[in-house]
């Protein structure tokens, strides 16, 4: 089973202009459609079974369109993940909706969402995430819509791990995209978290301190995930293939640990 834990989709009436507002914010390239049908087209393509849909609440009047749009797209293939505005002051009570609809995680973006999740005024939300078993993804590292700053740090990761044991914390991007040295140096193996490979296809990363990440971090902390629609899901598949790491890992890698965490019979 391989299972894709990063991936993004609109409502179909509102993908074009999102993705026309991301590219002009961001300045960066798309290689899909961000709509259900090109995910699960693309899933079909590239052999993948499963995927994580990662939805981001950017201000407050999103937060039950948001909750809407994730509830009816969870589904057998698709793992809708809920989203909250850390700032808002109805965080707690959206978690709280979150975990009732069934979903099983949430997904931060603090460049978006204007926040350092490591600031002790959020720490309420992961505590409450963590009792009800969610699991937590943010977005790590650099952020081309605000390039000349980083919220969310892999230190920041190891500081909400540390003080939340048994909190599921997923930094995509490897641990911190743009950060790889840091990755290494400050929480490769010393933070009970886990990191995704999203976007990793690019030149951002290079593909020998990648493995040593790996290495150093453990394949079963490590998920496979593309970051679709900014990247087809295949390149990253690709470098995973062609690791120098055993087909035991690349196992864990693909899905094993993905479907562990979220609870799948394989």
């Amino acid at each position: 089973m391989i299972i894709d834990f990063h991936t993004h989709i609109f409502p179909d009436k509102l993908a074009a202009h999102a993705m026309q507002v991301l590219k002009k914010n961001a300045s960066v390239h798309s290689d899909c459609d961000p709509t259900k049908e090109d995910l699960l087209r693309t899933m079909d393509e590239c052999g993948i079974d499963k995927a994580v849909v990662l939805n981001i609440v950017t201000k407050e009047s999103q937060h039950e369109d948001v909750l809407r749009f994730a509830k009816k797209t969870d589904s057998e293939r698709l793992i809708a993940f809920g989203s909250v505005m850390p700032d808002s002051p109805h965080a707690l009570e959206y978690i709280w909706k979150a975990s009732d609809e069934g979903l099983k995680g949430l997904k931060f973006h603090p460049a978006l969402q204007r926040v350092y999740p490591a600031e002790k005024k959020y720490f309420p939300l992961y505590d409450l995430a963590r009792a009800l078993n969610l699991i937590v993804t943010f977005h790590a590292g650099w952020d081309p819509s605000y390039p000349d700053e980083i919220n969310a740090t892999p230190q920041s990761m190891k500081v909400i791990a540390e003080n939340f044991p048994g909190l599921r914390v997923i930094a995509a991007h490897m641990g911190g995209m743009k950060l790889t040295q840091e990755v290494f140096d400050d929480i490769a193996g010393k933070a009970d978290i886990y990191m995704d490979t999203a976007y990793c296809a690019h030149s951002w990363i290079d593909k020998d301190i990648l493995e040593k990440i790996i290495n150093r971090h453990g394949a079963e902390k490590i998920l496979f995930a593309s970051d679709f629609p900014w990247d087809r899901p295949s390149k990253e598949l690709d470098i995973i293939r062609s690791l120098s790491i055993t087909d035991e890992q690349k196992q864990l890698i693909l899905g094993g640990n993905a479907a562990r965490l979220l609870g799948i019979q394989k």
